[in-house]
C-alpha cells in the first residue's frame, strides 16, 4: 500500500513538471521579446540625438603656410630668405544651410590657403571662406554642394545645469583616416562662463557653456547638442595644460554663433555697437577683491552714454537684465550688441541711488586726421 502511494506521488510530481515546462513555441516567443527589449534599451536618447545631428557634421582639413624660424647664424652673415612650409590642421563644422553653408570656429580656418570639407560618407569638397570674426571665434565657409541636411538648432538659454549634452566632432581626422564623427557625452557644468583671454588669443570667450564632455583637438567648430540632438553651442576650447581634455570644455552659445554667421553671410563682417564709455572693475581697497559692478572711467562727450546721462564715476550694476559682477560680464553684453541695439543699464551714482538709463548704440565714429 505504501509503495503504491509513493508511486502515485512520483507520477503526480512528474505530471506537474511536464505542465510547468513551457512548450518550444513559448520559449521562442520569450527569447524574441527579450531580444526586442535589449535592442530597445540600446536605442537611448543619446543614440537618437546623434542620429539627428550626425549627418550634418563635417570634417574640415586646412592647409596653411607656417613661417619657419631661421638659424641666427645665417642671419648674421645676411644669408638666406624667410622660409615657410605648408602645414595641415583639422577641425569640425556643421551644415547650417542646405545650400552648402557651414559654421565652424575662426581659429580652425585662420590663415588657410586651402580648405577641404569631408562629409560622413567619405566624399570631399573644396570650400571657400565666406567670412570670419576673430572676436567671437566664428567663421562661415561654403561648399558647392546642394541638398545638404542642416543641423537642427536649439536654444542655449533654456539649458539646465546637469542636463545631458553631446559633443560631436572629428578630432585627428586626417590621422585616423575616417570621416565619421566622434561622440562624447557629458553634462552642462555651468553657463555664463567668462574665460580670461591670453595675449595670443584674439577671441573673447564670454558667456560660454561649460561641459565635462570630452573636447579634444579637432573638435573645434563641432556642435554641442542637447539630448534631443538640437545644437545648443559650438565647441570651441578646452582648459588644459597638456592639450588633452580634463573635463573642462567650453562652447559658444548657438544664438551668438548664428547671429554672427548671418552677418558674415550678409556683409562679410560684424558691425559692433559703440556705447561711448570706458570701464574697469570695481574693487574694494580694504579687501582687495571685487565688490561687483563696473566702474565708468570715461565718457565720450556726445556719445551714447553721455546722451543717456551716464557720467564718469558711475557704477553699472546691470545691463539688459544681466547682473554685472565684473568687467567681463559687461564685455559679454557688448559682444552681442549690434549697431542700433538698445542697452538698458542700472546705474549707481555717487550718491548711492540706482537709476535706469537707456543707451542708443551706434557706429564707432570715424576719426579723420587733418591734412
Amino acid at each position: 500500500m505504501r509503495r503504491r502511494a509513493l508511486a502515485l506521488a512520483a507520477l503526480a510530481v512528474a505530471a506537474c513538471a511536464r505542465e510547468a515546462a513551457p512548450p518550444p513555441a513559448t520559449r521562442t516567443t520569450t527569447l524574441a521579446a527579450l531580444t526586442d527589449t535589449i535592442a530597445a534599451t540600446r536605442r537611448t536618447a543619446i543614440t537618437q540625438a546623434v542620429g539627428r545631428v550626425g549627418p550634418s557634421v563635417v570634417s574640415i582639413t586646412v592647409t596653411s603656410r607656417q613661417r619657419v624660424q631661421r638659424d641666427p647664424f645665417f642671419d648674421f652673415f645676411g644669408m638666406g630668405q624667410d622660409e615657410s612650409r605648408l602645414v595641415q590642421g583639422s577641425g569640425t563644422g556643421f551644415v547650417w544651410r542646405a545650400d552648402g553653408t557651414i559654421i565652424t570656429n575662426q581659429h580652425v580656418v585662420s590663415g588657410a590657403e586651402k580648405i577641404v570639407v569631408t562629409f560622413g560618407d567619405g566624399t570631399d569638397a573644396p570650400a571657400e571662406l565666406v567670412g570670419e570674426d576673430p572676436r567671437t571665434d566664428i567663421a562661415v565657409i561654403r561648399v558647392a554642394r546642394r541638398g545638404l541636411v542642416p543641423a537642427p538648432l536649439g536654444s542655449s538659454r533654456s539649458l539646465l545645469i546637469g542636463e545631458w549634452v553631446i559633443a560631436v566632432g572629428n578630432p585627428f581626422a586626417f590621422l585616423l583616416g575616417n570621416a565619421e564623427p566622434t561622440v562624447t557625452v557629458g553634462v552642462v557644468s555651468a553657463t555664463g562662463r567668462n574665460i580670461v583671454p591670453s595675449n595670443d588669443q584674439p577671441g573673447l570667450y564670454l558667456d560660454m557653456i561649460q561641459t565635462d564632455a570630452a573636447i579634444n583637438p579637432g573638435n573645434s567648430g563641432g556642435p554641442l547638442t542637447n539630448a534631443l540632438g538640437d545644437v545648443v553651442g559650438v565647441n570651441s576650447s578646452i582648459f588644459t595644460a597638456g592639450g588633452g581634455s580634463i573635463g573642462l570644455g567650453f562652447a559658444i552659445p548657438i544664438e551668438r554663433a548664428v547671429r554672427v554667421a548671418e552677418e558674415l553671410v550678409r556683409a562679410g563682417e560684424v558691425r559692433r555697437a559703440w556705447t561711448g564709455l570706458e570701464t574697469e572693475g570695481l574693487r574694494s581697497m580694504a579687501e582687495g577683491r571685487s565688490r561687483g559692478g563696473v566702474l565708468v572711467t570715461s565718457v565720450v562727450p556726445g556719445g551714447p552714454a553721455a546722451q543717456a546721462g551716464i557720467r564718469q564715476g558711475d557704477v553699472l550694476t546691470e545691463a539688459n537684465g544681466r547682473r554685472l559682477r565684473n568687467v567681463l560680464d559687461w564685455e559679454a553684453v557688448k559682444l552681442d550688441l549690434r549697431v542700433g541695439d538698445p542697452v538698458t543699464v542700472a546705474v549707481r551714482g555717487s550718491g548711492g541711488a540706482t537709476v535706469t538709463r537707456r543707451l542708443a548704440t551706434r557706429d564707432l565714429p570715424t576719426v579723420t586726421a587733418e591734412k
